[in-house]
């Protein structure tokens, strides 16, 4: 039977993406193409999703991982993560990533043209990976991609009953207590800034085994509020410790450099930061469960759109933000509201042009 509140999360956290990559420019954490202001209204409307919700996309792909796994054959599967991620994210740094960077570029003094900036793009991509452009936000993508690869060969022990989890077994204080080996991953493999893949990994084989269950998701719904609102109550610590300090630094919290005398508080930040992404994952999908198990045919639409919403936002977002901030300077909350609605008004649009068309669809992995 399908989940219909994992296709709503789904897509609802792919929306996100719009205020979120927006605000971004108004912001003082991490790096961005480029950027307009620091806002504190920005900073905490980032740093009130940024633990949580890309986490949770990777958590609801190892529960349809699951259900896939149940009606699709080995190869079957392999062959969609090829067409479904790896295909759509080589496609989309060659063709969409590049017009993100390039108006980046622009808003940071370059003057020259796309198709010389495209080629030097592609003719020096080491120095574009190095610092994070020539992947951009289709990292989720490539991770999901090797996620899916990495944890198929333990999948299919599992599946020929090599070994079993007890899962009536797993109460509520154990499934709080994976807060633990989250910690300890997220120290490992960022192949991109701040971005584990041992924990995405962690996450992805979690809703494999444990939060595809059944009983474990009706455990969610049942203590959704509980959830919730431990959930909530870490958050606004976060955010009163964080957001104030921000200032002009452009830094994303918790980053400090290694060494062996501040690994303990290392560990309690990291622990801290994995309780918010724990508890943001489980709280969630515990509302969802409860209040997004429908269908109809906005959500149905949405659903089929997502992970091309995903790959083509980011160019609309950049290009829009360039030329808004121009036209209307010192007006941030005109500037986002256009920029949202313009940018998810066109995003939309090229998807529908880009399912019209065979060749190109197939290269975006759409159906």
């Amino acid at each position: 039977m399908r989940k219909y509140y994992l296709d709503n999360l789904r897509w609802l956290m792919i929306v996100v993406l719009f205020p979120y990559h927006v605000l971004l420019i108004y912001s003082s954490i991490g790096s961005y193409y480029f950027h307009a202001a620091n806002s504190a209204i920005a900073n905490a409307f980032i740093l009130s999703f940024a633990p949580w919700f890309m986490q949770l996309l990777f958590t609801i792909a190892g529960i349809a991982a699951y259900h896939s796994l149940k009606k699709r054959a080995a190869a079957e599967y392999l062959k969609e993560r090829v067409s479904k991620l790896l295909l759509p994210a080589l496609t989309g740094v060659i063709l969409v990533i590049p017009v993100s960077t390039y108006y980046g570029s622009l808003y940071n003094g370059n003057t020259g043209g796309f198709p010389g900036f495209w080629l030097d793009m592609f003719s020096h991509p080491l120095h574009y990976l190095g610092i994070g452009l020539l992947v951009g936000p289709l990292w989720f993508l490539l991770y999901l991609f090797i996620v899916s690869l990495a944890a198929f060969p333990l999948i299919m022990k599992y599946e020929k009953g090599k070994w079993r989890i007890p899962i009536e077994k797993i109460s509520m204080p154990l499934l709080l207590s994976l807060i633990i080996p989250l910690a300890i991953g997220s120290f490992f493999l960022d192949l991109y800034p701040e971005k584990s893949l041992v924990q995405f990994f962690l996450l992805f084989m979690f809703g494999y085994f444990l939060l595809s269950d059944d009983g474990i998701q009706q455990k969610l719904e049942d203590k959704r509020w509980p959830l919730f609102i431990l959930f909530l109550a870490l958050t606004a610590i976060y955010l009163a410790i964080t957001v104030p300090g921000f200032g002009t630094t452009r830094s994303a919290p918790g980053t400090s450099t290694f060494s062996l005398s501040a690994l303990p508080s290392m560990f309690g930040i990291k622990i801290y930061e994995n309780s918010l992404l724990w508890l943001g994952v489980l709280s969630v999908m515990g509302m969802g469960k409860h209040y997004l198990e429908f269908k109809n045919r906005m959500t149905i639409y949405m659903s089929a759109a997502s992970f091309a919403i995903y790959i083509f936002h980011i160019s609309w977002v950049n290009l829009f933000a360039y030329y808004i901030i121009a036209w209307m300077p010192d007006m941030m909350v005109l500037q986002v509201i256009l920029t949202l609605a313009l940018s998810f008004i066109f995003t939309l649009a090229t998807f529908e042009a880009v399912k019209r068309i065979k060749g190109i669809r197939f290269l975006f992995g759409i159906k």
